[in-house]
C-alpha cells in the first residue's frame, strides 16, 4: 500500500513537473523564433525569457532529484552529487526570485507615471538598463550560491522541501553553525528580491488604480474601454501578485517547519 501510494506520489510530482516545463519552454521557444526573426529582443521579452529559463531549470533539477532519490538511492547520497543538485537548486531558484524582481522593476518604471526628475530619467533608460539588471541578478545568484561547494559538506540540501538536513555522521556542533549559515545566506538571498517585487508591485497597483480613478472621473461616456483595460491590470497584478506571496510564503514556511519538526521530533 506505501509503495503505492509513494508511486502515484512520483507519477504527479513528474506529472506536474513536465507540464510546467512545456510550459515555460514554450513561452522561452516564442520569444526565440521572435528574436531570430527581428533580430531585436525586447526588455519585457528578455526578462520573461530568462524568467521561463530560470523556471526550466528549476523545474528540471526536480525531476532529476525524484528520478535519481528514487531509482538510485546509493548515487543520490554520493557527495558529489549532493552538492551537484543543492548548489543548482539554489542558484535556479534564487535567480528566478532575482529576475521576478527586475520584471516588477520593470513594470514600475514603465507604467508608472511620475513627474520627478530622476524617475523620468530612469524611465528613459530602464530598457538599456535590463541586460545589466539580469547580468546581476545571475551574479548574486551564484555568488550567494557557490559558498555550498566551497565548505566541507556537512549538510545536504533538500530539494523537495528547500530545507536543510544533516549527516547523521556529523557533530551536532559542525551541524548547528552549517544550518545557521545557509540559513541566514539563503534568507537574505531569497527576502531582499521578495521584498523588492513586494513593494514595485504594490506601488504599480496604487498608481494604476490613481490614474483609473481620474480617468473615470474625466470621461463622459457610460462605458470606456481604455478604463476596463485599467480595472483587468489591476485584477491580474493583484492575483498574480497574492499567487506569488503565497509561494514564497509557503516555500519559506514548510522548510522551517520540518526543521521544527525534525528537532522536535
Amino acid at each position: 500500500m506505501f509503495i503505492s501510494f509513494d508511486i502515484i506520489g512520483l507519477i504527479i510530482s513528474l506529472t506536474e513537473i513536465i507540464i510546467g516545463m512545456f510550459g515555460n519552454g514554450f513561452i522561452a521557444i516564442i520569444y526565440c523564433i521572435d528574436w531570430v526573426k527581428s533580430r531585436k529582443l525586447f526588455s519585457c521579452d528578455m526578462i520573461l525569457t530568462c524568467l521561463a529559463m530560470s523556471r526550466i531549470l528549476l523545474q528540471g533539477i526536480f525531476t532529476a532529484h525524484i528520478i535519481i532519490h528514487t531509482f538510485a538511492p546509493g548515487t543520490f547520497h554520493l557527495k558529489q552529487v549532493q552538492k551537484s543538485l543543492s548548489f543548482l537548486w539554489l542558484f535556479a531558484n534564487t535567480a528566478g526570485l532575482w529576475i521576478t524582481a527586475c520584471l516588477g522593476i520593470f513594470y514600475y518604471v514603465k507604467i508608472t507615471i511620475c513627474n520627478q526628475p530622476l524617475f523620468l530619467r530612469m524611465k528613459q533608460k530602464i530598457s538599456v538598463m535590463v541586460p545589466k539588471l539580469l547580468l546581476w541578478s545571475l551574479l548574486v545568484s551564484f555568488v550567494t550560491s557557490i559558498p555550498l561547494i566551497w565548505v566541507e559538506y556537512s549538510i545536504y540540501l533538500c530539494i523537495s522541501t528547500g530545507h536543510l538536513f544533516s549527516n547523521s555522521t556529523v557533530e551536532a556542533k559542525t551541524w548547528d553553525v552549517s544550518y545557521l549559515y545557509f540559513t541566514l545566506l539563503y534568507s537574505a538571498a531569497s527576502f531582499i528580491p521578495f521584498i523588492i517585487f513586494l513593494t514595485t508591485s504594490i506601488l504599480l497597483i496604487s498608481s494604476l488604480w490613481r490614474h483609473t480613478r481620474n480617468m473615470q472621473c474625466n470621461t463622459t461616456g457610460l462605458w470606456d474601454p481604455s478604463i476596463e483595460a485599467h480595472i483587468s491590470a489591476i485584477k491580474a497584478l493583484i492575483s498574480c501578485l497574492i499567487l506569488y506571496i503565497f509561494y514564497f510564503a509557503h516555500s519559506r514556511y514548510r522548510g522551517t517547519w520540518n526543521e521544527i519538526l525534525k528537532e522536535t521530533g
